[in-house]
């Protein structure tokens, strides 16, 4: 079966419109908003830690999960994966919030390691995945690292 050049133009057309929705976004800016204390069981340390996401593209972005690893002057304290939904406006920001439980083992390796007043060096790593269907999805790295300072802690070494 032989096209006509105007149908051939118009399924070129078509077919450019759906790839262009499979182009690769710009990544999310992750940035660590805020850290406190969920609770304390007799094995853990559940801490709260909630990401600011920056979506820079001009179409919303859907974050389906993020995969994270928590580290306090160096030492892996917490590591998992978030899957609530969170659903980003184009230029918008939105959040979410990560449950890090800490062992009192690896606390124990910190804190026998920290400093009276010393800072605590903290760095947050890990991936965030957007998209809808699995095809679509696309998974962008992220770091990032700061400080905490110990007079803000609510626990402080003696």
């Amino acid at each position: 079966m032989r096209l006509f050049p105007p149908l051939r133009l118009m399924l070129l057309i078509a077919a450019c419109s759906l790839l262009s929705c499979a182009v690769r976004p710009d990544p999310p800016e992750v940035q660590l908003q805020n850290l406190r204390i969920g609770e304390l069981t007799l094995s853990h340390a559940n801490l709260l830690a909630t990401l600011r996401i920056f979506n820079p593209n001009s179409v919303p972005l859907t974050v389906q999960g993020v995969d994270y690893a928590f580290f306090l002057n160096g030492i892996q304290v917490a590591d998992g994966r978030a899957q609530q939904p969170v659903r980003v406006g184009a230029g918008e920001y939105g959040e979410a919030v990560l449950r890090l439980s800490a062992g009192y083992l690896n606390l124990l390796q910190l804190t026998s390691a920290l400093q009276p007043e010393e800072q605590l060096k903290y760095a947050l790593e890990g991936s965030v995945r957007i998209g809808g269907f699995r095809i679509l999805n696309q998974t962008f790295p992220f770091r990032r690292e700061g400080v905490i300072d110990p007079k803000l802690l609510p626990i402080r070494s003696r």
